[in-house]
């Protein structure tokens, strides 16, 4: 007797628990249901399952799950030519000396490439994706991003705008489009490696992406783009070396191509504004890295420069151009080059008004804020792109 009085304890205290268990799982369960039938239990289910919160994952998602590149890649593909340049004075038969690609910019038959593709040829030919071939005219370039727009004589042309894209992050997938080797447009695909990477003997306004999508000869002047088709960069180099590396590319992002190709469509070229100064970032200084100063140091000043008529010294560190923060100096350097040489700004600026030079860890240096006016000049033409070809 005692046995099945227990037995029958346990069976009550089990379903006790399982009605619990299930209340508190599933507090928006019906309480009533009629009718157990199949049916009613697989709505009752649903309902449930639509309410709780997990039904809105990716629900506010601001692109949807990509499973394949093809519907990006086919909305770019019609816009990205290759390109082939001659010079005349080869011969009465010019032979084609230059190979790679472009990415068409604006309905009329504004193709954008890369400067080194085309530098010094003076015959160039654009062929496009359908097959078409096209002479094309130089409109301008230049030479600090490595970058040249042609155009062709047709109208109505599939086109990729600028400034579609988010800026691109580390880990980000990509896809590299152009013609490598000659061989038709071809498609690889990477992530982003790195971003505002720089390239020895390269200029400082290249700021690259680097990538490990593969780049090959052709490729150069080629789109970079993202999974849903959208422009977010150019390729222009790949590291090539003794050491036998891969997977290295650079693309010049799409925020850059922005602010310089609307001022060679119109200008035939880039006008840059100009302190006249040589910078150095405050980590290289221990004293600086020990007063957590961040900004962008003066390590020279040209005579008679926009920076010396201002009053800017050595050893000055510049926190902000404007309402701007300056956080390096690469920083400074391309927020000086977004303006129009004759613009007056404002530099705000930690001097060093103490006798410990910027090289002593040892001591504490203080320093005074100042805040300089100054009219940018226009930068000296200096070639750039060594080494990259």
């Amino acid at each position: 007797m005692t046995r099945a009085l227990f037995f029958i304890v346990c069976v009550i205290a089990g379903v006790a628990a399982g009605w619990w268990w299930t209340v508190q799982s599933y507090p928006d369960l019906p309480g009533d249901l009629p009718d157990s039938t199949s049916e009613n239990r697989e709505q009752s289910y649903a309902t449930n399952i639509a309410t709780r919160p997990e039904a809105t994952f990716n629900k506010n998602a601001t692109q949807p799950m990509v499973t394949s590149y093809h519907d990006g890649i086919m909305k770019v593909a019609p816009a990205v030519v290759s390109l082939y340049a001659a010079s005349s004075q080869n011969s009465s038969s010019p032979i084609t000396t230059s190979q790679g690609s472009g990415v068409i910019v604006k309905s009329d038959g504004v193709v954008l490439t890369n400067l080194h593709l085309i530098d010094g040829l003076d015959l160039i030919t654009v062929v496009l994706n359908d097959g078409r071939s096209f002479p094309a005219q130089l409109i301008g370039s230049d030479k600090e991003t490595d970058l040249a727009v042609v155009r062709i004589d047709v109208a109505n042309l599939p086109y990729l705008p600028l400034d579609e894209a988010d800026p691109l992050r580390v880990g980000d997938v990509v896809l590299a489009i152009g013609n490598p080797f000659g061989v038709g447009q071809t498609v690889t695909q990477g992530i982003v490696s790195a971003t505002r990477r720089r390239v020895a003997g390269a200029s400082v306004w290249q700021n690259f992406v680097q990538i490990d999508a593969a780049i090959n000869p052709g490729n150069s002047g080629g789109a970079l783009i993202n999974p849903y088709g959208q422009l977010v960069g150019v390729n222009t180099a790949v590291f090539r070396g003794d050491s036998g590396a891969m997977g290295i590319g650079f693309s010049i992002p799409a925020d850059l191509l922005s602010q310089v190709v609307p001022q060679i469509i119109e200008n035939g070229s880039v006008e840059r504004g100009w302190l006249g100064i040589g910078v150095d970032d405050p980590a290289m200084y221990q004293a600086l890295r020990n007063q957590r100063i961040e900004g962008a140091v003066i390590t020279d000043v040209v005579r008679d420069s926009p920076a010396s008529r201002s009053g800017l010294k050595t050893s000055d560190v510049v926190l902000a151009l404007g309402e701007r923060p300056i956080n390096n100096a690469t920083a400074l350097l391309l927020e000086v080059s977004a303006l129009p040489p004759g613009a007056t700004v404002k530099l705000s600026v930690l001097r060093n008004v103490s006798t410990t030079p910027l090289t002593d860890p040892s001591q504490t240096i203080d320093f005074d804020r100042v805040d300089l006016k100054v009219t940018l000049g226009t930068r000296p033409d200096l070639t750039a792109m060594q080494g990259l070809r």
